[in-house]
C-alpha cells in the first residue's frame, strides 16, 4: 500500500509562457517589511532571482522581459526568512499571488491553471489527511481499550485506496503538469512479494528498491532540476544505496548521468557536481572517482562547456593523481641516502613499506614524527619498515640530514633526491607534506592519505585481511 500521506512539499503555484515576458503581482497582507526576495531551486542550491521593493499600493511586482524557467520558486520574507513556494510552468506568465504573512498556508492566486491543479490536489489531500488523522486516533484508543479496531483499520485502508485512486486518475488526466511531477516523485515504490528466509527477503527488497529507486522520478525532465527534491534523491542514491568504494561509485555515477543525459542542464549540473564532490572528498581512496570522471568524461569531450584552459588544468591534475591511486603499483624510484648511496623502491624490502614524505621545517611533520616512531617500534617485528623521504631540494638539501638528527629518526631508511632526478615528488604528488603511503612487498599501494595517528588502526586491518587470505 502506498504511503499516500507522505509529506509533499507545500507548494503554491503560478505558471508562465514565453511570449511577452513575466509579470507576477504579489500582495502580502500584514507584511510590514519593504522588501521580498524571489528565489528558485537549482540542484542542491536555492538561488536569488530578484529582490522586490514594495510598491506605493503596498504590493510587490516581479517583471522581466525574459520568461522564468519552469520549476519551483519561493518568496522569501523578512525578518526570519520564512517563505512560501510557488510553481512556474509552461503556458502561464502573468498571474497574481495573495497571501497573509500571519498565515502562510492560505494562498490565493489568479491567472495560473497550473496552480489551480495543484490547489485542487492539495485541497483533496488535506481533507483526507484530516480524516486519516482522526481514524488513527480512534484506532489507537480502540487498541488501548481492547475493543474492536478492525473496522477502523478497514476504514483507513479504504481511505488509502481512495487517495491512491485519486492520484492515479490525476496523473493520467494531467500527465504533463508540474503537479503530476511532484505527486509521482513522492509516491513510494510498490514492492512485489518476495520469498525466502528473513535475510533473503530483506536482501531482495533492498536490491529491488535500488533497481527501481528512480522509477517515479523524471530525471530527464529539465524541470526536475528546479525542484527541491531532485538533489536529495540523487544524493541518497549515491550515499545510501551505493557501496562507498570507487568501482561502485563509478557505476552509480554512470547510471545517473545516463538517466539525465536527455536534459542538458541537468547533465551539466551533475557531471560538474560529481567532479567537485570527489575532487574535494576527504574519504581515503575517493580520488579514484575523480580520476575516473576525468578519464571517462572530460578527456572524451563529454563536458563541452569547459573551456580549453580549465580543461587542461583539470586533466593535468588528474594525471598527477592517477599513478598513486590505491590498488595500483607504486611508481618506481631511485633515491639517495646520506652517504650518497642509491636505493630503489624494489631494494627497500619489507612485507609492508611505509613511505613518509616530510620536510624538516614542516610543522605538521613535526607533530607526525612521534606517532610514526611509536608505530614503527610497535610494528617493525610484523614486517613493517619506514622510508622517510625528505622533500628538501637544491641548496636546502643538507637540512634533510640535520633534520633526521634533530628529530631522532635514524632508525628509518632516510632518503632524498636533491635534484629530483627520480621525479619522486611529482610521481607521488608529494609537494605538500606530510604524506604517507603504505605498500605491500610487491609495491602495491594499500593505503594513502592517512594521518600518522591512524597508522596502527590501518595496519591492524591490513594484517587482519592478510590473515584471512592466508586461511583461505
Amino acid at each position: 500500500m502506498r504511503l499516500i500521506f507522505a509529506a509533499l512539499i507545500i507548494l503554491f503555484t503560478l505558471s508562465l509562457s514565453a511570449q511577452n515576458g513575466m509579470l507576477i503581482n504579489i500582495d502580502i497582507d500584514n507584511y510590514p517589511q519593504d522588501t521580498a526576495v524571489i528565489g528558485y531551486y537549482y540542484g542542491k542550491n536555492t538561488l536569488v532571482q530578484d529582490t522586490l521593493l514594495k510598491q506605493p499600493d503596498g504590493g510587490f511586482v516581479y517583471q522581466d522581459s525574459t520568461v522564468l524557467e519552469p520549476g519551483v520558486y519561493i518568496i522569501l520574507l523578512k525578518p526570519d526568512n520564512r517563505f512560501v513556494q510557488f510553481l512556474v510552468g509552461q503556458g502561464d506568465q502573468n498571474f497574481d499571488i495573495t497571501f497573509d504573512f500571519d498565515d502562510l498556508s492560505k494562498l490565493n492566486y489568479k491567472g495560473s491553471p497550473e496552480n489551480l491543479l495543484f490547489s485542487e490536489y492539495m485541497g483533496f489531500l488535506s481533507e483526507k489527511r484530516q480524516v486519516r488523522t482522526d481514524l488513527e486516533a480512534s484506532f489507537a484508543e480502540a487498541s488501548a481499550a481492547g475493543t474492536d479496531s478492525l473496522t477502523i483499520q478497514a476504514s483507513i485502508d479504504q481511505l488509502d485506496e481512495e487517495v491512491e485512486n485519486y492520484q492515479d486518475l490525476f496523473i493520467n488526466k494531467h500527465p504533463k503538469s508540474i503537479t503530476t511531477l511532484l505527486i509521482k516523485a513522492n509516491q513510494p515504490i510498490d514492492n512485489p512479494i518476495f520469498e525466502g528466509t528473513a535475510e533473503e527477503i530483506n536482501q531482495q527488497k533492498y536490491q529491488y528498491f535500488r533497481r527501481h529507486y528512480f522509477d517515479n522520478l523524471e530525471l530527464s525532465n529539465p524541470l526536475s532540476l528546479r525542484t527541491p527534491f531532485l538533489h536529495d534523491r540523487v544524493n541518497y542514491y549515491m550515499q545510501k544505496l551505493t557501496y562507498q568504494v570507487p568501482d561502485s561509485l563509478n557505476n552509480s555515477i554512470d547510471y545517473v548521468l545516463d538517466k539525465v543525459s536527455g536534459a542538458e542542464d541537468t547533465y551539466q549540473y551533475y557531471l560538474s557536481y560529481f567532479l567537485n564532490e570527489y575532487a574535494n572528498s576527504k574519504v581515503v581512496g575517493h580520488d579514484a572517482v575523480y580520476v575516473y570522471l576525468i578519464d571517462n568524461y572530460y578527456k572524451k569531450d563529454k563536458a563541452p562547456w569547459v573551456d580549453e584552459e580549465n580543461l587542461k588544468k583539470i586533466i593535468d591534475n588528474a594525471d598527477k593523481i592517477s599513478p598513486t591511486l590505491i590498488g595500483k603499483i607504486a611508481p618506481p624510484f631511485e633515491v639517495f641516502q646520506k652517504d650518497g648511496s642509491k636505493i630503489t623502491l624494489d631494494e627497500f624490502e619489507a612485507d609492508y613499506k611505509v613511505l613518509f614524505f616530510w620536510r624538516p621545517d614542516c610543522g605538521h611533520c613535526e607533530k607526525a614524527v612521534p606517532d610514526i616512531k611509536k608505530f614503527y617500534a610497535d610494528y617493525q617485528d610484523k614486517g613493517v619498515k619506514v622510508m622517510a623521504v625528505c622533500t628538501k631540494l637544491g641548496k636546502e638539501y643538507d637540512k634533510c640530514w640535520t633534520g633526521v638528527e634533530n628529530k631522532d629518526i635514524g632508525e628509518f631508511v632516510n632518503v632524498g633526491d636533491q635534484y629530483q632526478r627520480s621525479k619522486i615528488l611529482a610521481n607521488y604528488n608529494a609537494s605538500r607534506t606530510p604524506k604517507i603511503f603504505i605498500l605491500d612487498k610487491s609495491n602495491k599501494i594499500l593505503m594513502k592519505g592517512i594521518g600518522a595517528p591512524q597508522l596502527p588502526d590501518v595496519m591492524e586491518e591490513l594484517l587482519r585481511r592478510a590473515d584471512e587470505e592466508a586461511m583461505r
